[in-house]
């Protein structure tokens, strides 16, 4: 079945139970399935294409909404949750935040794997291979 997408005062409503406590009932396994759902449809597309627009990285759709979802619950008490609530455009601003959050933990974890990765890795293959490497030809006699 195919769910209607929410209205912003839906998005807002889901917001004011995410912080639960003494005066919320905080939000069930469904609701953070729906909202899940809604993420995946409302701001993965905007996030993959900046993302990979921005970094050259791509990213999985449910990872993008689980994102969404915990920045949502780190922001509860803070200014962020408030310019989602009071924001004309929360899914947008919502999208800025998981952009601008990939983008940071991209940045952090980019040089992982970087060269030194790929120089310890192809280092690896040549020690553990029986094969004897290719030389280089002079190229001046027409051989390679």
């Amino acid at each position: 079945m195919h769910e209607a997408l929410w209205t912003d005062h839906r998005f807002r409503t889901f917001l004011l139970a995410m912080r639960g406590g003494l005066f919320g009932v905080g939000v069930e396994d469904d609701e953070r399935d729906a909202f899940l759902e809604q993420a995946r449809r409302r701001i993965v597309p905007i996030v993959q294409r900046r993302v990979l627009a921005e970094v050259g990285a791509t990213v999985d759709d449910q990872g993008v909404a689980v994102v969404a979802y915990e920045l949502l619950e780190e922001s509860a008490w803070d200014r962020r949750r408030t310019w989602l609530i009071a924001s004309s455009d929360p899914w947008g601003f919502l999208a800025d935040l998981v952009v601008r959050e990939l983008k940071a933990a991209y940045g952090e974890t980019s040089g992982v794997r970087g060269e030194d990765g790929d120089e310890a890795e192809l280092a690896g293959i040549l020690a553990a291979s029986t094969r004897r490497g290719i030389e280089g030809g002079s190229g001046g006699d027409g051989t390679a």
